[in-house]
């Protein structure tokens, strides 16, 4: 899952699990839920010409009543949300979620390769399924999988996904196949994620550290972690990193590694400030206990009661939110991430707030993960407006965080002040379609101020490191100071609901195990930076990594602390060299399916400007034979890539929105541009 302010766009592919739209995670049991089956037929098996063999289970159907688990012939289980539709037959056990939108396929297979193992599942699933393979993937295997397999197929129309993923412990094979629009993956992904993580049975045997005590991040572990992330940040082409380490109560190691820009002699420093991006939403929840703590309201406290223009798209929903409700990501919510990114000229923290009635539900309340930033925005002021309500919201929250949370944090250098401070910060850098990083304007980052509770502030890993100490000990700061009361700081860390089969959703933290053991954290992204924020609450450790590029660096350092603190088996370095690998591919496939060029005298006609109604106005212009789009706060250069039935749709190739693509319409005999992204379209017209 992507914690990560913004959003994750089509070339933005260095987030680790962006290359597998299911993850390999590990996780525990579930309570058995109440079924309904229908009569049953006998089993059969299957023999494919790749020589797999697959065991048929009986037909039968049900609806899950509860969250519980589903087992397999063989023995094997995982857990299905309530609601879900299931149906076994011949040899496969289908899912579908509540709308039957989204179907999940699961089917065991005896093979000696899991390619094979997917050739078989295929024809049981589908014998006349005919798809191309769009690209096929092989990730390190992990714990307990000796061999992981995913292609991804190309589906008509492109939004959507068709992919089948297979595990493989000896010779038997489970196969997962996925078939289901975007949008909807989109809203039932962390339901996916759970079933996906969360197979167990004979055999599946998971790493586990439970019990174990995190060790001493002596001379050579620190020299070990700090190798590796050098050598993270070169494969990656990040300009610059800074890290820090707590242990015990103070920082034993920080590290600045590699320039604050490109093509520039200063060195990142410890006190270098970076954008944290989606970060931001933990430390607004500190103010947020702080209020509470100081009675401004509760955490049970209606929004209206707080703020009586407070006001969503769905009038039930608005009265019902409470405001815990703001940052739990469990409202049925989901992301409105292109409203930020193309419309944030000008916008003020009022105006967002104004904007919330766009703002619709695509899932019940509370019954999955689904993220959004302006909610966690509104949270933040309107805690802010509890503090000093004659203020504007933007000058409210700028002062009641530097007062309330950064100041008896130690928090001195970070601050919300993005241009005052633009001379101590890191440049900002993204990734073209064409794999090379390049600097952007700084001003691109413009677009967290007007939801800056959500991912507005900037600061060094040596504050970050102050924040770690205080989270670690229950809300006191290095100085002594008690932030926000110990119970207010740690019902944060509370699941509010499910994002995966071990890790869930608090108040502007994530909380679970890895491997056995507990973890707390939260991931930021903005245009051209990053943060990784992460702390072992029963083993007081904390680890803090903030970079001036795309990339999943923060997970990987993470990955290879955690194995020197337990002694876990080494497998970052195999992470990295795949993460690296499949770019390469990723930018190579790209390349391939872009299209020749349009005629001069056809471009013509699709110059001008366009609009659409949430995200304003853009522009298609022509400069010295090359073809721009221009949304404003940023630009583009534009190719034109193959699509389905031989048209060719227009696809952005610069940072920081590389392999947007819009397809090619007509509306009233004029040219427009459909936009589809996560559960939401957008069509500009002429």
């Amino acid at each position: 899952m992507h914690l990560a302010f913004g959003t994750t766009l089509p070339m933005t592919r260095r987030v680790l699990s962006s290359v597998l739209l299911l993850s390999v995670a590990c996780g525990g049991a579930e309570p058995r839920p109440q079924t309904t089956p229908t009569p049953s037929t006998a089993a059969t098996t299957h023999a494919s010409d790749a020589g797999a063999v697959a065991t048929l289970v009986a037909d039968k159907t049900y609806t899950m009543s509860a969250d519980g688990p589903v087992k397999t012939a063989r023995g094997a289980t995982f857990p299905v949300a309530a609601g879900w539709h299931v149906t076994e037959k011949q040899g496969e056990i289908v899912l579908q979620d509540p709308e039957r939108e989204l179907s999940l396929a699961y089917i065991e297979v005896e093979a000696e390769h899991a390619k094979a193992a997917i050739e078989t599942a295929w024809k049981m699933h589908d014998s006349k399924f005919a798809l191309a393979a769009k690209r096929e993937i092989a990730p390190p295997p992990v714990a307990p999988w000796e061999e992981i397999v995913q292609i991804v197929y190309e589906a008509t129309p492109a939004t959507r996904v068709v992919l089948a993923v297979a595990r493989r412990i000896g010779k038997t094979v489970w196969v997962a196949i996925l078939e289901a629009p975007a949008s909807a993956l989109d809203r039932r992904g962390a339901q996916v994620q759970n079933t996906f993580d969360k197979l167990e049975g004979p055999g599946i045997a998971r790493e586990s550290w439970a019990g174990r005590t995190a060790a001493t991040l002596d001379d050579a572990k620190q020299k070990a972690l700090v190798a590796f992330a050098e050598r993270a940040l070169a494969e990656l082409h990040v300009p610059g990193a800074s890290i820090s380490v707590v242990q015990g109560g103070k920082t034993v190691l920080e590290a600045a590694i590699g320039v604050k820009e490109l093509g520039k002699p200063a060195k990142v420093t410890p006190t270098t400030l970076f954008l944290i991006g989606s970060t931001t939403k933990s430390l607004s929840t500190l103010l947020m206990a702080k209020a509470v703590d100081e009675g401004k309201f509760g955490w049970d406290t209606k929004v209206r009661a707080v703020d009586p223009t407070f006001a969503l798209g769905d009038k039930e929903l608005t009265e019902r939110l409470e405001m815990r409700h703001l940052v739990c990501a469990c409202t049925g919510v989901p992301r409105y991430d292109m409203e930020l990114l193309f419309t944030f000229g000008g916008v003020k923290a009022e105006d967002t707030m104004k904007q919330l009635a766009a703002l619709r539900p695509t899932t019940k309340f509370g019954e999955t993960f689904q993220y959004n930033n302006q909610l966690v925005a509104a949270g933040g002021y309107l805690a802010a407006h509890a503090f000093y309500p004659k203020l504007p919201l933007g000058q409210a929250y700028d002062r009641a965080l530097r007062e309330k949370v950064l100041g008896p944090l130690g928090m001195n250098d970070s601050t919300l002040a993005l241009h005052a401070a633009q001379g101590r910060a890191a440049s900002t850098h993204g990734q073209g379609a064409d794999g090379e990083m390049r600097v952007l304007p700084f001003s691109y980052e413009d677009f967290v101020l007007p939801v800056a509770p959500s991912g507005g502030l900037l600061s060094s890993s040596r504050d970050m490191a102050k924040y770690l100490v205080a989270e670690l000990q229950r809300g006191k700061s290095v100085m002594g100071v008690q932030v926000a009361s110990e119970a207010n700081v740690v019902r944060r860390r509370e699941p509010q609901v499910k994002m995966s089969s071990d890790t869930g959703y608090g108040m502007g933290l994530a909380s679970g195990l890895v491997k056995g053991v507990p973890f707390v954290e939260h991931n930021g992204a903005t245009f051209g930076h990053r943060s990784a924020f992460t702390y072992l609450p029963d083993h007081g450790v904390g680890l803090t990594v903030l970079a001036n590029g795309p990339g999943p660096l923060g997970s990987l350092v993470k990955a290879r602390l955690l194995e020197l603190l337990f002694d876990g088996k080494p497998e970052a370095e195999a992470a990295l060299a795949f993460v690296v690998a499949e770019e390469k591919k990723a930018v190579s496939q790209f390349k391939e399916g872009l299209a020749e060029p349009e005629p001069k005298e056809v471009v013509q006609t699709l110059l001008g400007r366009y609009h659409q109604a949430a995200l304003g106005d853009v522009t298609l212009e022509e400069k010295g034979g090359t073809l721009w789009f221009d949304a404003g706060e940023w630009k583009s250069r534009v190719a034109f890539q193959k699509h389905a039935g031989g048209s060719k749709n227009l696809v952005l190739l610069d940072a920081p929105v590389a392999g947007l693509a819009f397809e090619r319409r007509e509306q009233n005999g004029k040219p427009a541009l459909y936009l589809s992204f996560q559960q939401h379209e957008y069509l500009f017209t002429r």
